[in-house]
């Protein structure tokens, strides 16, 4: 079996390292407190959540997991949200009698499927979503929550409350949430630029209102060693320095990392060979044709400008906005190089890590850096 994971929420043993961050979420939320966590894609966000979150349901904590990236509406987000909270519940008569008394104008309808497991499905009296109702949806945890027990809601991807009326239900949320005794709040997302901006401005409801903590990449003494040891298990041989070459070659990010290192098992599994630089190079190259088409369609999609910003981008990501870096890659006026640069971002195939922009994909840069420019 491959000893290495992506694509999935990571687990043990798969999963390896952020024990300072996890501790840190842990003893943050349980000291009464709210916590945005943000990093780029990839970086393993979800996994050590999900983490945290097992310590905190072993504590006595009811943890409640809850995705913005799939609500488009007011009515998708009461029908998402009311059944993450109900997902987990022990006692359905109970959250069925209260929000059946608490929210007017919604019916909490139970079902069993096929397997015998309870469905939640939602029924709206009303043609349109009052913001009295939503907010009623939003107070739902701290009406559930006891002190014995309370609540832990984590809000992922949770830029994408922007979606929902931009700022207006921003102002909803916080001024109900505010109100929680008993239930705290995880927020985290991958779009730094835009969580960042929802929690240090000023004009923003929710400013200052929970605790910033950002994820970097993994120690690189930990990753060689987990490198190493997940090869090791299979017979297979790889050094500290090959291990290395292995990181950069897959931008220091822990997904691709774990990618890169699962072609790499799949190709020497039957040799037994060594691992060195050249089969590195050679699993590369073939993550890079196997996705082709795929990259194909996302390059072929961008503005001309956005094309040339790009195979520039590839080539250094520092002081893209000066007048140096313009001359050097024939680039256009500053205005024109920022609302190329944002399309970019918004479209996630570039992050802005302090001062550099660097692609959310290695394979994708390498696969820029292929065509002509």
């Amino acid at each position: 079996m491959n000893p290495f994971s992506y694509g999935t929420i990571v687990t043990e043993p798969y999963f390896f390292n952020r024990v300072d961050e996890k501790d840190r979420i842990v003893r943050t939320l349980k000291g009464g407190n709210n916590l945005v966590l943000y990093a780029p894609r990839r970086f393993g966000k979800t996994s050590l959540v999900v983490k945290a979150m097992k310590e905190l349901e072993n504590a006595g904590y009811f943890c409640v997991y809850f995705d913005f990236m799939t609500v488009y509406s007011k009515e998708s987000f009461i029908k998402s949200y009311s059944s993450a909270l109900f997902e987990k519940q022990g006692n359905l008569k109970r959250i069925l009698r209260l929000f059946s008394e608490y929210v007017k104008g919604i019916k909490p309808v139970l079902s069993y499927g096929e397997n015998g497991k309870p469905e939640i499905s939602f029924t709206f009296s009303e043609t349109s979503i009052s913001d009295d109702m939503l907010g009623k949806v939003l107070d739902m945890p701290e009406k559930l929550a006891l002190k014995s027990k309370p609540y832990i809601v984590i809000m992922d991807e949770f830029q994408d409350i922007q979606k929902l009326n931009g700022e207006n239900f921003e102002n909803l949320l916080r001024s109900h949430i505010q109100h929680h005794q008993n239930v705290h709040y995880l927020f985290l997302g991958s779009r730094t630029h835009l969580l960042m901006e929802m929690f240090t401005r000023s004009n923003r409801p929710f400013y200052n209102s929970a605790s910033a903590m950002g994820l970097g990449p993994l120690p690189k003494d930990e990753t060689i060693e987990f490198l190493m040891g997940r090869f090791s298990k299979s017979g297979i041989q790889i050094d500290k320095q090959t291990s290395e070459y292995l990181m950069h070659k897959a931008g220091n990010i822990p997904y691709y990392i774990q990618f890169l290192a699962s072609e790499i098992w799949q190709s020497v599994i039957d040799s037994g060979k060594k691992v060195d630089h050249e089969i590195i190079d050679e699993s590369f190259d073939k993550v890079i044709d196997l996705k082709n088409d795929y990259y194909f369609e996302l390059y072929d999609r961008l503005s001309r400008y956005q094309k040339k910003l790009l195979h520039a981008l590839a080539q250094e990501g520092r002081n893209i906005f000066s007048r140096e870096y313009a001359l050097k890659y024939h680039l256009s006026a500053t205005s024109t190089t920022q609302k190329a640069i944002h399309g970019l971002i918004e479209n996630g195939l570039i992050e802005k890590q302090e001062n550099e922009y660097t692609f959310s994909d290695p394979f994708f840069r390498q696969y820029i850096l292929r065509l002509p420019a």
